[in-house]
């Protein structure tokens, strides 16, 4: 039985439908609350992993101290610590956090949209009385039939007061019309250009004004993380991203001020997540630990006591966990099935016999990139051991992804040359590799790859055998390479999958 908390009125009376049907009693409450309907600002950071790596303070970890908006909201809010996506890139990413589906389910395999028709949290709330606005990254949200929003606000700028405009006038045209809202705030840092890269000068006014940052991190202050090598050009790019996330949490803090000063925060639910990990080679675009791993923050009116909790849980849980929050119907997957996600309140009231996300392991994805060429992956992970399979790895194709660009990725070919060690880590990129077992617990870098080794072959035989299971259950248009690859075989990859 899962221990006793905290529960707030607004959790009993979300509670009560629940015991009415266990207990044959309480039945003229199980009808809709007669509270007035929750609001809802649903904030995403744009390529930001789970440790930034280790930047933070307080929330998840770190010596810096540059987010102190991120780490008062953690405060105040329940923390998942073993969240991840489903499908580390862009847009299928933001499209599996408001479908509720897998990228092979909704039809959102890369750069491309979900099938016509498909419900979302955006048209679930609408159908409700929700006003809807979207701020930025509304290209990663398609078609517009399943992102109809009331107010949209497309951009990929980043000066922080324009977001806190932005939701401050959607506030007040949802007020206006005597509607509770969704707001999906979108901050594109701490996304490529990097702050003070040469690439960022002119849409970041090189760096001047609101553009800039209060404590320029600088290469030395920074910690290395462990899929990454210690070398100068490496460390002055991280020191950028580290500015980029200082950016981003400026941002969020005047977007949270703008929500204080509408007079709406009282009755506001506030989630906060990154769409995937950070861009640099083993992470973004990859279903390698750093890719995968991602925050996730939910702080709600009478809320219990802030929680911490460390079962495994993905994104595509964020729909139905919403709209279980503010009581809305959870929508259907294709032809009638449920959705892939599930819904976290069970598990937040403390509720027993409900379906909660005690998953014993998560599958993620990747299909096509931007560019449109297929790099598909598939991993089976729990908290330690990961099984990685890449039925893209031929031995000739060459990885092409926005990871390699910048300082990071030439730092490290340019190291090969005279490090043998370095050298095989790029050759475990550039060409990926078809199998691979890893102990993330022992080689957090996942550097070795384990799947030959006899003390993991019960594991191993274990894990293969539920990525098959779930591949099947989702119908997976990857099943048949990922079996050619558990036989040796050859597998077909198809070059390139249509872009919108």
């Amino acid at each position: 039985m899962l221990p006793m908390k905290n529960i707030s009125r607004r959790e009993l009376v979300a509670a009560l439908p629940a015991l009415a049907l266990a207990t044959g009693s309480f039945s003229h409450l199980a009808a809709q609350p007669t509270a007035a309907p929750l609001n809802l600002l649903f904030l995403t950071v744009d390529d930001m992993n789970w440790s930034i790596p280790r930047f933070m303070n307080g929330f998840i970890g770190g010596k810096l101290h540059l987010t102190p908006n991120l780490d008062a909201l953690a405060a105040r809010s329940h923390r998942f610590i073993h969240n991840r996506t489903v499908a580390a890139i862009c847009q299928p990413s933001r499209e599996a956090m408001m479908t509720g589906l897998v990228p092979h389910r909704s039809g959102g395999l890369g750069f491309i949209p979900v099938h016509p028709g498909t419900p979302t949290l955006v048209t679930q709330l609408q159908s409700h009385g929700y006003f809807a606005a979207g701020i930025h990254k509304l290209e990663h949200m398609q078609p517009q039939t399943s992102f109809p929003w009331d107010m949209a606000f497309p951009g990929a700028g980043r000066a922080p007061s324009e977001y806190a405009t932005d939701v401050s006038t959607a506030i007040a045209k949802a007020q206006s019309l005597g509607k509770p809202f969704i707001i999906n705030c979108n901050l594109n840092d701490p996304h490529r250009p990097f702050y003070s890269s040469q690439q960022a000068a002119a849409v970041d006014h090189n760096e001047t004004g609101e553009y800039h940052v209060p404590h320029e991190v600088t290469p030395e202050e920074v910690d290395i993380p462990p899929f990454l090598e210690d070398l100068p050009e490496i460390r002055r790019e991280l020191a950028q991203y580290a500015n980029s996330t200082q950016r981003m949490d400026i941002t969020l803090g005047k977007v949270l001020a703008a929500l204080d000063a509408s007079g709406a925060a009282a009755n506001t639910v506030i989630f906060f997540s990154a769409d995937h990990g950070m861009p640099f080679p083993y992470s973004k675009a990859s279903v390698y630990e750093c890719g995968t791993r991602t925050p996730a923050l939910l702080h709600y009116p009478g809320m219990a006591t802030p929680h911490t909790f460390t079962e495994r849980t993905a994104n595509v849980d964020y729909t139905p966990t919403l709209l279980d929050l503010l009581h809305v119907p959870i929508p259907s997957g294709p032809n009638g099935t449920s959705i892939d996600g599930i819904s976290w309140m069970p598990l937040i009231r403390g509720e027993v016999g409900h379906r909660s996300p005690h998953r014993e392991f998560l599958v993620t994805n990747i299909n096509s990139v931007s560019s449109g060429t297929n790099y598909p992956q598939r991993a089976v992970q729990d908290d330690r051991y990961s099984l990685v399979v890449m039925p893209w790895s031929d031995g000739k194709l060459h990885i092409q992804i926005d990871s390699v660009t910048g300082l990071t990725f030439p730092a490290m070919k340019a190291a090969a040359a005279t490090n043998s060690a370095i050298a095989a880590r790029v050759r475990q990129f550039d060409l990926g590799v078809p199998i691979a077992f890893y102990d993330v617990h022992a080689d957090p870098g996942q550097r070795i790859n384990l799947i030959n080794a006899p003390e993991h072959r019960n594991r191993i035989a274990k894990m293969k055998a539920i990525l098959i299971d779930e591949m099947t259950r989702t119908n997976d248009p990857q099943l048949a390479n990922v079996q050619a690859i558990y036989r040796g075989e050859k597998t077909v990859v198809p070059q390139s999958h249509p872009v919108s």
